[in-house]
């Protein structure tokens, strides 16, 4: 709108000028009416301006589709869950929520490419915590904190699942087959499994590999076709395979059973002292202006109470855990820190 103005002024600008020149006024006397002129454009500008010029003013938004960027290919948890979330959001805010796709690198290439996009809040993405193992792992230069965090709406138990070609049906038998043999699993090298198999190495005392796949939905492809014999997984990505015989659940990662899974024994359970589990949040391109965080924050928060929302995430065996843009920065924080110790650990006994 003031471009369009200051286009109008401009061509009366033009024709002023031919106006005075037909009249014989002095060059002194059109010098004055044009600063004069011009000093007018400048000020109307500021004014529009300060009067709501700015399309991406927190004041009117939002006003138009927001574009959810979501680093993973479609079909794993994070996908899943990310779509729901998206669903149920633009239901709160009354405009639009389109999921991109843009998979690659554990993730970090959908994370990169949202760092470059405008900071106006139409422009977000989901990240975990395998987004800061990426970093701390030298996958990555970006981290966390080049964003500016929203809120973490949901989190995912993982579990261990093997391939129904080892013969392999519990816990007990798979320390056996570990200690005997070398257990391939499947898995996002620069992700949070990288950090898990470490640990779950050391408690179950067994012999892994990891076998690099681009995401979560790959290495769940890969151990339905018998290429792995196991992957650590959540429940949405993994329960079709499941149902269809082609993988078991053997353990999972959680303090307590899971209702979804009252059948399936925790590692803790069976003595061995270790969860796993990641929260799936939201950030947006650092710069975006406080107070459109703070409608999105408010807006996810709608969303993570809404009745039918917490149903859906529920039966795809995830929970919703939501944390608002401070609670939110809090958390990343503090597994920044943990991760970056425990990957600091990896790399010396290396």
């Amino acid at each position: 709108m003031v471009y369009n103005i200051i286009i109008l002024i401009s061509d009366y600008n033009v024709k002023l000028q031919k106006i005075l020149a037909g009249r014989g006024v002095g060059v002194v006397g059109k010098n004055k009416v044009l600063t004069i002129l011009g000093m007018l454009i400048v000020s109307l500008s500021l004014f529009l301006a300060a009067c709501g010029g700015d399309a991406d003013s927190a004041e009117n938004f939002p006003d138009r589709e927001i574009e959810m960027t979501i680093p993973w290919d479609p079909g794993g948890g994070s996908d899943i869950e990310g779509r729901a979330v998206a669903e149920y959001t633009q239901e709160t805010i009354d405009e639009s929520v389109v999921v991109v796709n843009v998979p690659g690198v554990g993730g970090t290439i959908g994370a990169e490419e949202l760092l470059e996009k405008d900071a106006n809040g139409y422009h977000i993405g989901q990240i975990h915590d395998g987004h800061l193992v990426a970093h701390h792992s030298g996958i990555t230069d970006i981290n966390y904190d080049d964003f500016e965090p929203i809120g973490s709406m949901t989190a995912s138990d993982y579990i261990i699942a093997v391939s129904t070609e080892t013969g392999i049906e519990t816990l007990e038998e798979f320390v056996e087959y570990g200690q005997e043999n070398e257990i391939n699993f499947g898995g996002t090298v620069s992700g949070i499994p990288r950090v898990w198999l470490e640990q779950l190495g050391q408690k179950l005392d067994i012999n892994y590999n990891l076998v690099g796949y681009e995401g979560l939905g790959e290495a769940i492809q890969a151990l339905a076709g018998g290429h792995v014999d196991a992957v650590l997984t959540d429940y949405p990505s993994a329960s079709e395979f499941v149902e269809a015989g082609h993988m078991q659940f053997i353990a999972i990662g959680t303090e307590e059973r899971n209702d979804n899974l009252p059948d399936v024994p925790t590692l803790m359970e069976k003595g061995y002292d270790m969860t796993m589990g990641i929260n799936r949040g939201y950030v947006a391109p650092s710069g975006t202006d406080p107070e459109i965080i703070e409608i999105l924050s408010e807006a996810l928060e709608e969303t993570a109470n809404n009745e039918a929302f917490i149903e859906e995430i529920t039966a795809l065996g995830a929970s919703v855990n939501f944390m608002n843009h401070e609670e939110y920065t809090n958390y990343l924080e503090e597994q920044n820190q943990i991760i970056e110790e425990t990957i600091a650990e990896i790399d010396t006994e290396e």
